[in-house]
């Protein structure tokens, strides 16, 4: 009988953990849809500085992303032996260490030079819908292989969305004050 409690109790921790970090992305993502939408038409296509993306071309990458980590979330997940949160230190250091600068894998770099404002933001929030909507249904502790980051639960690969999404809400704080009175 205490072994069922115990159970009881561990699975219900893990939902309102689950619950938690959705609610948590759910926040981000919004204030990364606020920060996408300030752009005017022109703004959001342009180039703010030497080696840099545009905000449309960060909208995109984070759409292909959040596409890419919504398939991953579907994935049949095997049944781990470790703490299904322990490679999160890790993401966090490498995704919100803003002085250094990350080499996106080919499948999520932006395709085009010039997007339409209205296209890229719409792809930007179905994306996020598809994420969530897969997230609540995924069971976190479940490990996968992803393209990019190899064997990693969906707990963690949820919070390297949170992490990513971070880093390019700051990155697009930085590409707003340099275009924003061109």
């Amino acid at each position: 009988m205490q072994n069922f409690k115990h159970s009881i109790k561990t699975v219900m921790n893990d939902e309102l953990e689950k619950e938690s970090l959705i609610k948590i992305l759910e926040a981000t993502t919004h204030q990364l849809m606020e920060k996408v939408q300030r752009f005017d038409e022109v703004e959001i296509n342009d180039i703010p500085y030497a080696n840099s993306w545009t905000a449309a071309q960060v909208a995109d990458h984070l759409t292909k992303s959040n596409n890419s980590i919504a398939k991953a979330m579907l994935l049949n997940g095997t049944t781990i032996n470790r703490n299904p949160a322990a490679r999160v230190e890790e993401l966090q250091k490498v995704f919100l260490d803003f002085d250094s600068r990350l080499k996106s894998p080919d499948f999520i770099i932006p395709s085009q030079d010039i997007y339409e404002k209205d296209v890229v933001v719409n792809n930007l929030k179905w994306s996020v819908e598809k994420l969530m909507e897969v997230s609540h249904e995924s069971d976190l502790s479940e490990m996968i292989n992803h393209r990019a980051f190899g064997d990693i639960t969906k707990f963690e690969i949820l919070y390297f969305v949170y992490f990513h999404t971070l880093r390019h809400i700051h990155q697009l704080d930085k590409i707003y004050e340099a275009v924003k009175d061109r």
